[in-house]
């Protein structure tokens, strides 16, 4: 009994020493795993300073674009523009007026426009404010162009679905044509006109209905802002006369409009024989073409003391070519309309020549 005692005893003393062995052998170990965390930190920095590295170009090309952001505030401009389809109004030189030291008074005015039928007119308030003579006379009249003379220009109205009218003389002709060539309208057919009144007329020839009419304020800046929202709808044809503002051309031009005129009617000189001369205070033209019936019918008129009211650029150029004075204009910033212009002019001449 006493050796197995002896024996346990010694058995446990072994394996009491071979455990304390491993523990010694076993302890070297865990400085190995620190060294394994401390490379895995080592390569989580490592990999981090890569990553900033990577970082810094990006900052660069940030800054690059912020450098360059002046340019783009241009080009939203111009894209807001382009989707508001704003017009502006192009401002063109006044032409020179001349207004002479001593003004005579004006007791007498010629129109060269037939007399208001309704006989409504701001004109007319003329002769009440400032007890005048008004006299009116259409220095020109419209002829329609012959269907075989049409033909000649080869413009095929039926290929136009979107159709421009600036005057009631356009709209008359354009439907006088196409029914002499037998040419029929397509009912939806859109139709952009310069003003109200002139699409209130189309209803004399086409049913008339909104969502195929479309009317400004009598400027041509509106009348654009339309054609422009409708610019993909089809093709466009404007109808005129062979003498014509050229003001509408050049905008759709520089629209970038398809279009294509149709010469429909001529403006001719009227017979002015009756008149034994034109001895006026004022004489108010609103186109060329009355100053060129002035000289048809009267080829050696001097302006001498007459006072010329002149609306519109293309009319001033024929005044101009004519070697002869602009005393009222309009539109300017400040008279936008004739009649406002002559009225200021008369208040003037009026009050001084007393």
């Amino acid at each position: 009994m006493a050796k197995k005692v002896v024996e346990k005893k010694s058995s446990a003393k072994k394996t009491s020493a071979v455990k304390s062995s491993v523990n010694k052998t076993a302890t070297p170990a865990k400085p190995a795993t620190k060294t394994k965390v401390a490379e895995k930190k080592t390569v989580k920095t490592e990999a981090k300073i890569i990553t900033d590295k990577k970082k810094v170009p990006v900052k660069k090309e940030a800054e690059k674009v912020v450098t360059e952001k002046p340019v783009t505030p241009v080009i939203a401009t111009k894209i807001v523009a382009k989707a508001d389809k704003k017009v502006q109004p192009e401002t063109k030189p006044l032409p020179e007026i001349v207004s002479s030291a001593v003004l005579k008074p004006v007791k007498s005015i010629l129109i060269s426009q037939p007399k208001p039928e309704l006989g409504k007119s701001p004109y007319i308030d003329l002769t009440e404010q400032f007890k005048i003579k008004l006299d009116w006379r259409p220095f020109t009249h419209v002829e329609g162009v012959k269907a075989a003379d049409f033909r000649k220009d080869k413009v095929y109205i039926d290929q136009y679905s979107c159709i421009i009218f600036t005057s009631r003389f356009a709209v008359e002709q354009y439907f006088r044509i196409c029914e002499e060539l037998r040419i029929k309208i397509k009912e939806d057919n859109k139709y952009f006109c310069l003003n109200e009144a002139i699409a209130l007329y189309l209803q004399k020839f086409i049913n008339y209905r909104k969502r195929k009419v479309f009317f400004g304020d009598g400027k041509l800046p509106k009348l654009m802002e339309l054609i422009l929202k409708h610019k993909e709808d089809g093709k466009f044809l404007l109808p005129c006369s062979d003498v014509r503002d050229k003001a509408m051309a050049e905008s759709l031009i520089k629209n970038q409009i398809t279009y294509s005129e149709a010469v429909i009617y001529k403006t001719v000189a009227s017979d002015l024989s009756d008149l034994s001369d034109v001895k006026y205070d004022m004489l108010v033209f609103f186109n060329p073409s009355a100053i060129e019936s002035l000289y048809t019918n009267f080829p050696k008129f001097t302006q001498g003391e007459t006072r010329l009211a002149i609306f519109g650029n293309t009319t001033a150029d024929a005044v101009k070519a004519h070697k002869l004075n602009i005393n009222v204009f309009a539109p300017t910033p400040q008279d936008p309309s004739l009649v406002d212009a002559i009225k200021k002019y008369i208040t003037l001449a009026n009050k001084r020549g007393k």
